[in-house]
C-alpha cells in the first residue's frame, strides 16, 4: 500500500483547508469525505473546530456576502442561492439577507458594466445591462432603478443627427 493510499487526518486536512479559506460547515465536511476521511474523525474534526471557533456558518456567511458585495456585486436572490450552495442553513441566509440592499450594489454593478457595452443601439446595450443585473440576481425593481439612473450612459455613441455638421 502506498502512502498516498492513507486517509489524511481529517483534523489536519481541515486546518489545512481553513488556513486557505473559511469555509462552512457541510462544505468543510464535504471536503474531507471527499479526501477519504473517516465519518468519525471527521465529526470530531468538527467538533473541535467549532469549539475554538475556527468553524462558524454564521460569520463565514457574512464573510462572504461582504466580499462578494466588494469583488462581484449581486443580488439577494444570487447571494442566498451562493450560501446555500455552500451549505449554510437558510435561517442564516434570511437573517443575514434581511436587510440585504441590493439597490446600491445594483448600481454599482451596473457602473461597472457600462463600459463594456460599447457599439449596438443604446436599446441593445440596455437590454444586455439589464439581463446582466437579472443574472447577477437584483431584484426587477434595483434593476429599473439602475437603468433609469444611468440614461446618459445608454444613449448612442453617435452623436443626434442635428448635432452633425
Amino acid at each position: 500500500m502506498k502512502e498516498n493510499d492513507n486517509p489524511p487526518d481529517a483534523l489536519a486536512f481541515a486546518f489545512k483547508l481553513l488556513s486557505l479559506r473559511s469555509h462552512s460547515r457541510v462544505e468543510l465536511e464535504q471536503k474531507l469525505l471527499k479526501k477519504g476521511c473517516d465519518t468519525a474523525d471527521i465529526l470530531r474534526a468538527m467538533d473541535k473546530l467549532s469549539g475554538l471557533g475556527l468553524i462558524d456558518d454564521r460569520s463565514f456567511a457574512m464573510e462572504l456576502i461582504r466580499s462578494r458585495s466588494r469583488r462581484k456585486p449581486a443580488g439577494r436572490l444570487r447571494m442566498r442561492y451562493e450560501l446555500k450552495k455552500k451549505g449554510v442553513e437558510d435561517s442564516i441566509s434570511d437573517e443575514l439577507l434581511r436587510d440585504y440592499d441590493g439597490s446600491e450594489l445594483c448600481m454599482q454593478a451596473a457602473e461597472r458594466k457600462i463600459p463594456s457595452l460599447r457599439g449596438g443601439s443604446a436599446e441593445n446595450r440596455k437590454r444586455k445591462l439589464e439581463r446582466f443585473l437579472h443574472n447577477r440576481g437584483f431584484d426587477w425593481q434595483d434593476i429599473q432603478k439602475a437603468l433609469k439612473l444611468l440614461p446618459e450612459e445608454a444613449e448612442d455613441d453617435e452623436p443626434a443627427p442635428d448635432d452633425q455638421p
